[in-house]
């Protein structure tokens, strides 16, 4: 608190003595002497005009009577409120009084034991004192204000104070009290100051104040330059953006900060409603492919059971081994082109994991976590990590469970994928067996038996790959349905509702908090402009500050 004190007392000190920018500046300090209820005795308003360009004439303005230069021997003119000054390039001082009631004006308020009391009486009483220093404002002026109170050397003890602090000037203890008044109520800053102590014929005559409202002015004009924005036009813009995510509507284009915000959800949205629709589409065309496997299941238990007559009369064998041996070389030739399609199956089914993992990698970029790139050997690893640092019952935990969840359907489909190829692969060798062991058949009746038990293995080999193919498809099946049901349906349906909440939640600071902060600001930088005692020209540059003695007694 005394390092508070002492940092206001020494600027508003050197308030008065800050150089102007190559322009005429009136400095103010205005001299009041007031009573303790705030009625004013007197004022003096001691000016400077800060001379900065040289001029040799200096047009100022002034409701001062009884008009002094105080600072040199220049002479001057007044023409009703217009004050000309033959300045010669330099500085002008002059000071002049005025019955105007200045802009703040301390009002001091004692009770002892509970009754109001004056400074006067209290020299002859013994009690409890409480002692508050509250601001006059004229027109909600908002100053920073500091009040010096030197305390008598004995009959006050027992201290205790509210936004003050005792310091020790010269050997001597002094009460420093400070505030902020003119201020809105709902940036809780202290408009008085408070003291209580122990009274014991207490001598309290007089008290010194200095406030002014400039260096709130100057930090608000500061602020101003620096931030080159337009407050109400971005906060209509935010609040449009939010009211669009609230409503499910399409956002709407903004020309501030928020500019590049809408087009990026926008294409996350429509990034979301695509991968759905290609997940869907996935789904179908494996549910085709299980229709398919079971008829390619049927046509070769049919196979095995031609094989198997075969095998039963090498007459029957004899007269349909030619048939046989064009019918084994087409279904050779078919399983061939089938296998040869192997690769570009599991290529895309990589591709596809390879999307999901790079989908997973960007929303645990997106939400700031510092991960390593997710891979198809490491997700299950990095994202257990994750979980384990995370509440199990917050927002985040439960996000991460369901993405590792929907990894694992995507890498269980490329798995069933792989066994499904495999299968093919086995039943493209059956194929060949069977139509070599025809081709056999059909060069020789001695090799008659070996050929039908060779086709009759072959056949049964095709048969087990048939139908490990149907299962593997039907398993593939349930999982690339789980896959967009419960996976990229959930995702879509999960990260939107997100966006709309935050639009709920934050659509009443934008709308409602911020524009109060903003009109708080805007009328406290506006009321600070107006802090000058006297009259100036318009466009001069003013500094003023009060300083007020309040006798007690």
């Amino acid at each position: 608190m005394k390092k508070i004190v002492a940092l206001l007392l020494a600027v508003m000190m050197t308030l008065g003595c800050v150089p102007g920018l190559a322009e005429t500046t009136k400095h103010e300090r205005v001299y009041v002497v007031a009573t303790a209820d705030g009625t004013v005795k007197s004022v003096t308003d001691n000016i400077r005009l800060e001379n900065a360009d040289g001029l040799d004439e200096i047009v100022d303005q002034t409701l001062l009577t009884a008009i002094q230069n105080v600072g040199g021997k220049e002479a001057f003119a007044l023409d009703g409120e217009t004050l000309t000054w033959q300045a010669q390039g330099k500085d002008i001082i002059y000071q002049g009084t005025s019955d105007k009631v200045p802009a703040i004006l301390p009002v001091v308020t004692l009770t002892l034991d509970g009754e109001e009391v004056t400074a006067d009486a209290l020299k002859n009483k013994t009690g409890d004192v409480v002692l508050t220093v509250s601001y006059q404002t004229q027109e909600q002026l908002p100053a920073l204000c500091v009040t010096v109170l030197p305390l008598p050397e004995k009959g006050v003890t027992d201290l205790t104070m509210k936004n003050a602090a005792v310091l020790s000037v010269m050997g001597f203890q002094v009460l420093v009290g400070w505030a902020v008044p003119g201020i809105e109520k709902e940036l809780n800053l202290p408009a008085s100051f408070t003291v209580s102590f122990r009274a014991d014929h207490a001598d309290l005559s007089w008290m010194m104040t200095l406030t002014t409202a400039d260096p709130i002015h100057a930090a608000c004009k500061e602020l101003d330059e620096r931030i080159d924005l337009d407050f109400h036009t971005e906060l209509d813009e935010i609040a449009a953006l939010l009211t669009a995510l609230q409503n499910d509507e399409p956002l709407p284009q903004t020309t501030g900060k928020t500019k590049d915000i809408a087009p990026k959800i926008t294409e996350l949205n429509s990034g979301l409603t695509q991968l759905n629709s290609g997940a869907k589409t996935l789904s179908e065309g494996i549910a085709k492919l299980v229709d398919g496997a079971s008829s390619l299941k049927t046509g070769i238990a049919q196979v095995k059971s031609g094989a198997k007559d075969v095998s039963t009369g090498a007459q029957t064998l004899a007269s349909g081994t030619a048939e046989a041996e064009t019918g084994a070389a087409a279904l050779d030739e078919g399983l061939a082109a089938l296998a040869a399609n192997s690769e570009a199956l599991n290529g895309g089914a990589q591709a596809l994991l390879a999307a999901a993992l790079n989908s997973a990698n960007e929303q645990l970029s997106g939400a700031g976590l510092p991960v390593s790139a997710l891979t198809a050997e490491n997700y299950a690893a990095v994202l257990d990590e994750l979980m384990a640092q995370t509440a199990p019952t917050g927002e985040g935990y439960n996000s991460l469970s369901a993405l590792k969840a929907q990894l694992d359907q995507v890498s269980a489909f490329v798995e069933g994928l792989k066994s499904y190829t495999d299968g093919v692969s086995q039943a493209a060798d059956g194929a060949a067996q069977l139509h070599s062991g025809l081709t056999q058949l059909n060069g020789g009746a001695a090799a008659l038996s070996d050929g039908a038990k060779t086709l009759s293995k072959g056949a049964s080999d095709l048969s087990s790959g048939a139908n490990t193919l149907q299962f593997g498809l039907i398993a593939v099946n349930a999982g690339a349905a789980t896959l967009q049901t419960t996976g990229t349906q959930k995702l879509k349906d999960a990260l939107m509702d997100a966006e709309k909440k935050a639009a709920e939640k934050l659509l009443p600071y934008v709308t409602d908090v911020l524009p109060r902060a903003l009109r708080i600001y805007e009328e406290t930088r506006d009321n600070a402009q107006n802090s000058g005692y006297d009259l100036r020209p318009e466009g001069m540059k003013a500094v003023t500050v009060y300083i007020i003695r309040t006798d007690l007694q």
